[in-house]
């Protein structure tokens, strides 16, 4: 009787060690899955963030926000993507533009930014820009386009291809095609 106690707690302590190696390697193999799905995902996209907002201070003449109802960003390419962005410049003079788009682009690296899609600029003095896509390219402060613009202001009209507006100089050029309907008060 002896005997067969010590083989039925021989035969459970087997048991308990087969399922308790087998619980560890099922462990391990589930493990080893979950570093795999991490890894796929941050070779896309390193973070993600909901109701973005961003304040850019580093420049005493000019300070920029950037809001988004959605950022992603890529750390392997520098950039930052965004969805229904609205990027508000506020001046050290007091003047506000405020540019909104469906789709945007922050190059993390260089501070160039893209914005497209029903792109449109208002200004608190009463100018506003339409346009299909606009380029901030910070090394010079300048925004520019190719494509189509309207630029209106309480009295008058204007549509051209093409357009460079300096920030640092405070002064639009339409580039070709320039129509203007100026209306008398």
């Amino acid at each position: 009787m002896l005997k067969k106690i010590s083989t039925k707690k021989l035969l459970i302590g087997g048991c308990v060690l087969l399922v308790g190696a087998l619980f560890l390697y099922v462990l391990c193999i589930v493990h080893k899955e979950e570093k795999g799905v991490l890894k796929v995902i941050s070779e896309r996209v390193d973070l993600q963030i909901k109701d973005f907002h961003y304040t850019e201070v580093g420049d005493p003449d000019l300070v920029w926000e950037i809001n988004a109802d959605t950022a992603r960003y890529i750390r392997k390419d520098d950039i930052t993507l965004f969805e229904n962005v609205e990027i508000k410049l506020v001046f050290s003079n007091g003047g506000i533009y405020t540019i909104t788009g469906e789709k945007g682009s922050l190059h993390t690296d260089t501070k160039d930014v893209d914005i497209y899609g029903n792109v449109v600029a208002v200004s608190n003095s009463g100018y506003r820009f339409e346009t299909d896509r606009l380029y901030y390219t910070h090394s010079n402060r300048e925004v520019h386009t190719k494509d189509t613009v309207e630029m209106t202001r309480p009295g008058t009209d204007v549509k051209g291809v093409g357009m460079i507006l300096s920030l640092k100089d405070r002064k639009a050029t339409l580039l070709s095609n320039v129509s203007a309907v100026i209306k008398k008060k």
